[in-house]
């Protein structure tokens, strides 16, 4: 079988579900609203079929954990926040990384990895901080928990992209740091906005 049709039977495509959602490149309070897309990228099986080291688990396992708390977040605050910017922000992590993690599952399954099912303790322990907040107070820790979480987030797939083993899931790293650089900084200006916005 050519490599053409063994990529094309794998069916394995890393990239965001983001086609009716833009992002712009600079932070404003409509960006905050916006929908980040990074382009897609095929990776051949033969290459997915390669080894997995502790270092590729390790980081799929935090890549997971990180998609399902910004999934569980971002659904409360576009469902509960006071303020617009916080709603929009919510929205956009929670659809991002929708996308985000059901391409770390497909290629999960092709590498037999088992992902979290759960965002874990650390995370889960954030979340249900936030959501005990009200009003604005609860808009402003989401905002200032989205930017320390999305430099450690950033953090983690630089990591795998130098030091990984398994050429599709350095590619996976790869492909979504832009998505994080740019949720970093829309969460960046979400706080600024925030804190000048009464409290409610």
């Amino acid at each position: 079988m050519t490599l053409h049709r063994m990529a094309a039977s794998a069916g394995l495509t890393l990239g965001l579900v983001t086609a009716s959602l833009g992002i712009s490149a600079t932070a404003g309070t409509a960006a905050a609203g916006a929908s980040t897309r990074a382009p897609d990228v095929g990776i051949a099986a033969s290459r997915s079929s390669q080894s997995v080291s502790s270092q590729d688990r390790t980081f799929m396992d935090q890549a997971s954990q990180i998609n399902l708390t910004e999934i569980s977040l971002g659904k409360y605050m576009h469902a509960h926040a006071t303020t617009t910017t916080a709603k929009r922000l919510g929205a956009t992590y929670a659809h991002d990384h929708i996308g985000a993690q059901a391409s770390l599952k497909k290629l999960a399954l092709r590498l037999h990895v088992t992902l979290p099912t759960t965002p874990g303790g650390h995370n889960q322990s954030t979340v249900t901080r936030i959501e005990s907040e009200k009003g604005t107070n609860a808009d402003l820790a989401f905002a200032k928990a989205s930017v320390s979480g999305h430099q450690a987030a950033i953090a983690i797939f630089t990591k795998e992209e130098s030091a990984g083993s398994n050429p599709a899931v350095k590619a996976y790293a790869a492909q979504y740091l832009p998505m994080l650089r740019a949720h970093l900084r829309l969460a960046e200006h979400a706080e600024s906005v925030i804190t000048a916005t009464p409290a409610r």
